[in-house]
């Protein structure tokens, strides 16, 4: 068995789960995340079209060991996916979680969850990915003592599948082939994904998302207006003390400036939307409504940003 892994269905793996976990947090404050695999089973192979982030842990004092709980939210989630899986002649080929920090392994609750999948399909699969494994290429220790293991050109995770499900919980489970595909090899994988952890590191909030997005967008907007009321100033400041021949390099220089600002504004704005698509599936119809608002007065902004240069050229 080979399981086909397309590069949006990784990245999606990646960047909901580094949301989660990255060096912005605290370490004590890592958490897993939990989420599903939509696709259809060709021959021996599972062919995974999309990667849906479901939820996150959520700690309580009681437990005893760390946990991932379903809200109804959640398993309404599940339905509307699964349910646009089917018309398409798709279903649920398994499920993929992180363990943060820790080895690349199936706990005895992980295997309970594989054996729910694989019962209602015997080819489904379990994914585990923990970000340190890809951004330092190790396998870390499964106790204190134990030295860490050295890995090249590791995309972070493995495959399990359960032995035999007639064992129930106390099935044994194996490694199962996969192919990521949309690289030219596994270094070039390994090294865009270390830059991609990055801006997730930066720019994808575990909390708080659309608050952060919408100050980001705003001080962008407020920054340009400043730069064009500046600019503005500055060459009614050289008119008034007769430094006319001033004025067309000083334009072109502020003008330069403001575009190339705009320029890595719009860069920026489209990582936002690419996070979109790893928000957890609950959050989507929350947040991006009021996202594409708040972007709107960014476009509203530049739109007319042309009409404001020229009237200031006109002027001088």
């Amino acid at each position: 068995m080979t399981v086909i892994i397309p590069k949006e269905v990784y990245s999606t793996i990646v960047a909901a789960s580094v949301r989660f976990a990255n060096k912005r947090m605290n370490r004590d404050d890592w958490l897993e995340v939990y989420g599903i695999f939509i696709g259809k089973n060709e021959g021996n192979d599972v062919l995974v079209s999309a990667a849906y982030p479901i939820t996150h842990q959520e700690r309580r004092p009681e437990d005893v060991i760390d946990r991932v709980y379903w809200s109804s939210e959640d398993y309404v989630s599940f339905g509307i996916i699964d349910d646009a899986a089917f018309s398409k002649g798709e279903f649920t080929v398994g499920w993929w979680h992180s363990h943060p920090g820790h080895k690349v392994m199936m706990t005895q609750l992980d295997v309970r969850t594989t054996l729910a999948y694989q019962t209602n399909n015997p080819k489904a699969i379990s994914l585990v990915f923990n970000p340190e494994r890809l951004i330092r290429q190790v396998e870390v220790a499964e106790k204190k003592g134990d030295p860490e293991i050295q890995l090249k050109e590791d995309p972070g995770f493995k495959i399990f599948r359960l032995d035999d499900i007639t064992r129930g919980i106390e099935a044994s489970y194996h490694n199962v082939d996969y192919l990521i595909q949309g690289y030219e090899d596994m270094n070039q994988l390994v090294t865009l994904t270390q830059k991609f952890v990055i801006d997730i590191t930066n720019m994808f909030p575990h909390k708080e998302v659309f608050a952060t997005y919408e100050k980001f967008i705003i001080d962008k907007i407020n920054n340009l207006n400043s730069l064009i009321q500046g600019t503005q100033e500055y060459l009614d400041t050289l008119s008034r003390k007769g430094e006319g021949h001033r004025i067309n390099e000083v334009l072109a220089n502020q003008t330069r400036d403001i575009r190339k600002n705009v320029a890595e504004t719009f860069i920026k704005i489209g990582t936002i939307k690419q996070f979109m698509n790893y928000l957890e599936f609950k959050e989507r119809d929350i947040i991006i409504p009021k996202l594409e608002e708040i972007l709107a007065k960014w476009d509203e902004t530049v739109a007319n940003l042309n009409n404001r240069l020229t009237d200031i050229a006109k002027k001088y």
